[in-house]
């Protein structure tokens, strides 16, 4: 289509995010969906938070003014609070910013760290919405294959140094999503953690370690964090509430060493000066209620019995020629082997028998982006299971298994 602009070269370079664009066939009538990654709205805690806008009533002009980028000091404090014992380290003022969701985290990290011509190594798969933001940053991709344990990090010493030697310098950036990965569902076992901080540290090369499932762990134990295995050097811890809040009300944060927050900070500035402050005043006193701490063992056992009933749902209707998979302890997602089955031709027939997921390929990079690595996800296939009914998740499937007999 003629346009009466002429775009820059990273608005060219933009490519359209698959999930988005197949999330309008998720949305057609009598479709049951497990591809958007999406939380359960009845589990919203709606009138809490309804009860919560009282403090509008005394906090208003603070709640509807500017507010400092780094944040509206109280939440800032409860973060502080809620991170020291999960990171392990402590957490000042100056090493925490609130921002508006975790996907800004990303974008201000791109904006701080990498270059065009860059190079970010990521998992293989990894969550789309990072390939967006380091693409449109200018990166290129590193791929460290992954299992049911999470990266592969006996690998990584030798993809630091390729990456070093073919470009002259080390990557910009490691990203991971350590617990309950999307899409894999995978957390990154303990000894791989520690492979990790130290592969990272003899090379020089920062983490970025993604963290929006890691309070939704519904069994086994917690592993320690890599920024607490760091002591806090070299790695940004990031979060949200959209996973254990509502992913409405956009306020997530990172924590970081302080010049680096610092840094983050001046870039936000030239983006929207401060997350929302209504959004922050509101969730800031859900917490001082202690209403989210009351929240989370109710969201853990909801999708608790979401997860299981997946778990025997597809026992029940898939083969076991048709598909493996590991039964998640956490998060909202279960990664499915399909074998030699393509995962797209699989999902036009699911579409028709009407159920929808992800195709596996939406996880990773395009080939001419990748300087190292190879993967497409072809066979794999990624199946939300947060979003949809006991009922309809087994009938799901059931439509599933049998869109897999026919492929």
């Amino acid at each position: 289509m003629a346009s009466s602009y002429r775009f820059s070269r990273v608005a060219q370079s933009l490519r359209p995010s698959p999930i988005r664009e197949l999330f309008a066939v998720s949305q057609r009538p009598g479709m049951i969906s497990f591809a958007g990654g999406l939380p359960d709205p009845e589990i919203f805690p709606v009138d809490q938070f309804a009860e919560c806008a009282e403090v509008l009533r005394v906090e208003g002009r603070v709640a509807l003014q500017y507010g400092a980028s780094e944040g509206y000091r109280p939440l800032v404090d409860q973060l502080r609070a809620r991170m020291e014992p999960v990171l392990g380290a402590p957490v000042a003022p100056e090493h925490l910013v609130v921002t508006t969701g975790s996907q800004q985290v990303m974008d201000l990290l791109a904006r701080v760290l990498v270059d065009p011509g860059d190079t970010v190594v990521v998992e293989a798969p990894t969550y789309p919405g990072a390939l967006h933001t380091f693409r449109a940053a200018g990166a290129r991709f590193a791929l460290v294959p992954c299992d049911e344990f999470g990266m592969r990090t006996e690998l990584l010493d030798g993809v630091l140094e390729s990456c070093r030697r073919e470009s002259g310098r080390p990557p910009a950036l490691i990203y991971t999503i350590t617990n309950f990965s999307n899409p894999s569902g995978a957390c990154l076992a303990g000894d791989r953690r520690e492979h990790l901080v130290a592969a990272a540290a003899r090379h020089g090369v920062p983490v970025f370690e993604d963290d929006p499932y890691g309070e939704l762990r519904f069994r086994g134990a917690p592993q320690p964090t890599v920024y607490g295995l760091a002591g806090g050097k070299g790695v940004v811890f990031a979060s949200s509430f959209s996973k254990i809040l509502a992913p409405g009300v956009r306020v997530a944060w990172a924590v970081g060493e302080a010049e680096l927050v610092r840094r983050l900070v001046i870039a936000k500035q030239g983006i929207d000066l401060c997350t929302p402050m209504v959004a922050q005043v509101l969730v800031s006193e859900y917490c001082r209620r202690g209403f989210l701490d009351a929240h989370l063992p109710r969201i853990r056992a909801h999708y608790a019995g979401k997860a299981t009933a997946m778990a025997g749902a597809l026992r029940r209707h898939l083969s076991p020629d048709a598909a493996r998979w590991t039964d998640p302890d956490g998060g909202f997602f279960f990664w499915l082997d399909l074998g030699r089955r393509d995962s797209r031709t699989v999902f036009e027939q699911a579409v028709d028998a009407g159920v929808a997921f992800l195709p596996g390929s939406a996880f990773f990079p395009h080939a001419e982006e990748v300087v190292l690595g190879h993967g497409d996800g072809t066979s794999f296939a990624r199946l939300c299971f947060t979003f949809a009914g006991p009922g309809e998740i087994d009938e799901g499937c059931r439509r599933l298994g049998l869109a897999l007999a026919t492929a």
